[in-house]
């Protein structure tokens, strides 16, 4: 196969090799153990495949992966540093989370200074101190891990580490959720400047509300800024009441990106600032003017190019389905799927806000413990005070479609997958317009998919629709297929 790829003038590596059965398979995985940390990237094991098209085929595929190829991983790498500190971050659900800080060391290729510990009892049980030498691996090649101290290396100054009591972030008591559990949580849910912040993240994310501009250093900026003093969101309702007046004078502190603590500066021992919504002023900006609300007094700048597109992309934001606003109201176990089913099956926030929990708990997809988790949100007061002030900012909370669409439609008990490109939709537009259109969207191929709509670059996915008899829709011929169903 790598052989045709070559003689096509295809690059490919020089470290492959065809070898003979399962032995020959063993002793290559055995040689490179040592031989991929020579390489100039990072690897974390070996893909063994068929090299044979006739037997590639014969073997196939599942919906996840090719039968005809296996990868196989090396145990993670260890190293020791020290454990320097353990810090506690307090999430958007308010559950406080303690942090090594440790000696910045390098495993599977990064730099690490931080690995979570989860909950002080597993801070207990694997017996590490402050101060102590600690073994640590990436989970997966991916993920920090502190394996447990060595114990041998320690000389009487390490100190074992208490779990605070009270939020870092507000000062509120830490307690458990309910009795029994293991992880500590800030109750202060409303104002606490880490769980709003952690929220506000989480609006922008490509599962909520899909604003670009609305990521961690905007989130951080909007309800952590030491300028001005309170920040313009103390709670996420005013989101959409932001004003370039308000993004212009903000200033905060530099996040580490390895840390997610403020950076401070060397010289003054105070933390590093930024302006994340104001940039100098350059030739080609229109002249200072005094009169204009947003410049207050700063002759020097003007508002940065991030500062227009977030008040934009916010505004765009506010014509987003339904369902992605139920996600973004950040009540407990709603995700993207039982948002789309709520959404689908009520068409409107009033309207769910008003069915009982068991009108909730029969729609499929949603079940017992969702459909009480949106009860119990909508008896909070400052909850519905969000859902006022983004009503009153222009945010519909409803689709667009009738009752009849909601109960029925072209597509009614129809299974799709979309593939490939769709001209005039994006991949997200394509599968809720089938959902409104009645239908269900899955990601893969099989004897169940009623259609598969195959736009340019569909591959694998219209290939085994055809190998399975799955009825094929042309990219062109989707709108039709909303509109009238197949």
């Amino acid at each position: 196969v790598y052989g045709v790829l070559e003689a096509w003038g295809l690059p490919t590596s020089p470290e492959v090799t065809v070898v003979e059965g399962a032995s020959g398979v063993w002793d290559y995985i055995s040689r490179f153990a040592q031989k991929r940390h020579e390489l100039s990237y990072e690897i974390d094991g070996v893909v063994v495949k068929v090299d044979r098209f006739d037997t590639q085929r014969q073997l196939g595929e599942t919906s996840r992966a090719p039968r005809w190829a296996i990868a196989y991983k090396y145990p993670p790498e260890q190293v020791t540093t020290k454990l320097l500190d353990i810090v506690v971050s307090v999430g958007r659900t308010g559950r406080a989370t303690p942090y090594a800080m440790l000696e910045p060391v390098r495993v599977a290729g990064s730099e690490v200074e931080r690995a979570t510990l989860h909950n002080q009892d597993v801070v207990k049980a694997k017996g590490v101190l402050l101060g102590d030498t600690v073994v640590i691996r990436k989970a997966g090649d991916v993920i920090p891990e502190i394996l447990g101290p060595v114990v041998e290396r320690r000389d009487g100054s390490e100190r074992v580490w208490v779990m605070p009591t009270t939020c870092p972030d507000c000062g509120a008591s830490l307690a458990a959720a309910k009795e029994g559990d293991i992880d500590m949580r800030c109750p202060n849910a409303k104002s606490c400047p880490a769980q709003v912040q952690g929220r506000v993240e989480h609006i922008g994310s490509r599962g909520g509300l899909d604003v670009e501009g609305l990521g961690e250093v905007s989130a951080y900026a909007l309800t952590r800024a030491l300028v001005p003093a309170t920040p313009p969101l103390v709670t996420e309702a005013r989101l959409f009441d932001l004003t370039l007046e308000e993004l212009f004078p903000i200033e905060v502190a530099v996040l580490d990106p390895d840390t997610g603590l403020a950076k401070v500066d060397p010289q003054t021992s105070q933390p590093s600032i930024q302006s994340p919504f104001r940039r100098k002023r350059g030739p080609k900006d229109p002249p200072f003017d005094p009169a204009s609300p947003v410049f207050a007094g700063d002759a020097e700048c003007v508002p940065s190019k991030a500062a227009l597109e977030l008040l934009e992309e916010l505004d765009q934001a506010k014509k987003q389905p339904l369902w992605r606003f139920l996600v973004s109201l950040n009540i407990r176990h709603v995700g993207p799927v039982a948002a789309r089913a709520l959404a689908h099956k009520f068409g409107s926030l009033q309207a769910i806000e008003a069915a009982s929990h068991e009108e909730l708990a029969g729609v499929d997809g949603v079940g017992e413990i969702i459909a009480a988790s949106v009860v119990t949100w909508f008896q909070v007061s400052w909850h519905t005070d969000i859902i006022r002030s983004w009503r009153a900012a222009g945010v519909s909370f409803e689709d667009e479609v009738a009752e009849s669409g909601r109960d029925g439609g072209p597509l009614e008990g129809l299974t799709l997958v979309v593939t490939g490109s769709i001209p005039g939709f994006t991949r997200d537009q394509a599968e809720e317009a089938v959902r409104l259109a009645g239908g269900k969207t899955v990601s893969s191929v099989s004897k169940n998919t009623s259609l598969v709509v195959a736009g340019e670059g569909a591959g694998s996915k219209r290939t085994k629709a055809e190998s399975l008899g799955v009825r094929i829709i042309e990219a062109s011929d989707f709108s039709a297929l909303l509109a009238k169903g197949p």
